[in-house]
């Protein structure tokens, strides 16, 4: 009989809430302060930021953006950062009902024009590095103008958005610009992935079946140790390095599309195949499907798999897949950066519920 998972028993240990501009601005126009230090998110203080890497700082902007609703704006080189929030973000902070000082609003409301006089219509940090070290600059008055390590810190909160305790490694340096990026991050940060080497992600990397289980494995929650309660019927696992963790999988009826003798976990898996198991992984995590329609619109639906129909509408109507020119291409394999997206949007439709 198979395993039923059970709302409480799993947990998604990337997501914490609490993604929300934290911004307060004082009277007098400098950047030291345009943030109130008692807004800070909790797991960044003055004495880490004034620690943290060039690489660091990166990472915590992709993840920033991430969850910035478009607010904040991200471009990378091979040496450097530019980041962008705009006045108007800061300002829909404070009326969003995340604003825990009234007081900062009145007096960022009273200022507005003259922050506007000073930074147009963003604030504009760039980092350079150089060396073991980087040089940060911010945009005022029509010009990159030098940023003291104390201000430094206090940009560095105002375009924080995540709160999350940085992983060491992480920075890879093929997919720095990637569309991709800060899902890629946010998997990594959480554990659900990790990089081809040190450096590198290959993101343009096909997910193998065995690939895809061990990354829905992570998200799970489960245990290898406390879950495991016996090898999966597949007769090709014997020499495979995450057959405890398909087994697993195979005995909470996850991984039910593959439904022959072998599993093949060096296979690619194809859209359709991703798809079911993403879709099984949601309502494992006990997220209400009744609520969310099921409606499969794309123009190829005749090429799926029958039981993966519903699957594949389910992640269609909840923005969680899409297509191209109204197909899904469902026999089609996809890339790491492609899965990494999937799965960050599938984790937070989660936290969101």
């Amino acid at each position: 009989m198979k395993k039923t998972m059970l709302a409480g028993a799993l947990s998604i240990a990337c997501l914490t809430g609490g993604f929300g501009l934290q911004a307060q601005a004082q009277e007098h126009v400098d950047v030291s302060s345009i943030v109130n230090k008692q807004l800070f998110v909790a797991s960044t203080n003055t004495s880490q930021v004034q620690s943290m890497s060039y690489q660091d700082i990166y990472k915590m902007f992709l993840l920033s953006k991430l969850f910035s609703d478009d607010q904040l704006t991200l471009v990378s080189t091979s040496n450097s950062i530019t980041v962008k929030l705009s006045l108007v973000a800061m300002m829909k902070s404070y009326e969003d009902g995340t604003n825990l000082y009234p007081e900062g609003e009145k007096v960022f409301k009273e200022n507005f024009e003259e922050y506007k006089k000073i930074f147009g219509d963003s604030i504009q940090m760039k980092l350079t590095q150089s060396g073991n070290s980087f040089k940060a600059e911010i945009y005022t008055a029509g010009k990159w103008e030098a940023v003291s390590g104390e201000d430094l810190n206090d940009l560095i909160m105002v375009f924080n958005r995540a709160d999350f305790e940085l992983k060491p490694g992480g920075y890879f340096t093929d997919t720095l610009g990637h569309w991709a990026e800060s899902y890629i991050q946010l998997l990594y940060q959480a554990g659900i992935v990790s990089g081809t080497t040190d450096t590198t992600f290959n993101p343009n990397g096909q997910v193998t079946r065995g690939q895809l289980a061990a990354m829905i494995f992570r998200a799970s929650g489960l245990d290898v140790n406390e879950d495991y309660e016996g090898p999966a019927t597949y007769q090709d696992m014997q020499d495979f390095w995450g057959a405890k963790e398909v087994a697993i999988l195979q005995e909470y009826g996850l991984i039910d599309i593959f439904d022959g003798n072998n599993f093949e976990p060096n296979k690619p898996a194809t859209r359709e195949e991703m798809a079911y198991v993403t879709a099984s992984y949601l309502e494992g995590m006990d997220f209400d499907v009744a609520k969310a329609s099921k409606t499969n619109t794309f123009t190829d639906k005749d090429q799926m798999r029958m039981e993966t129909v519903e699957s594949i509408g389910l992640l269609q109507q909840l923005g969680i897949i899409d297509g191209a020119n109204g197909k899904f291409n469902p026999k089609g394999n996809l890339t790491r950066a492609q899965f990494s997206k999937i799965l960050s949007l599938t984790l937070m439709t989660i936290n969101e519920e």
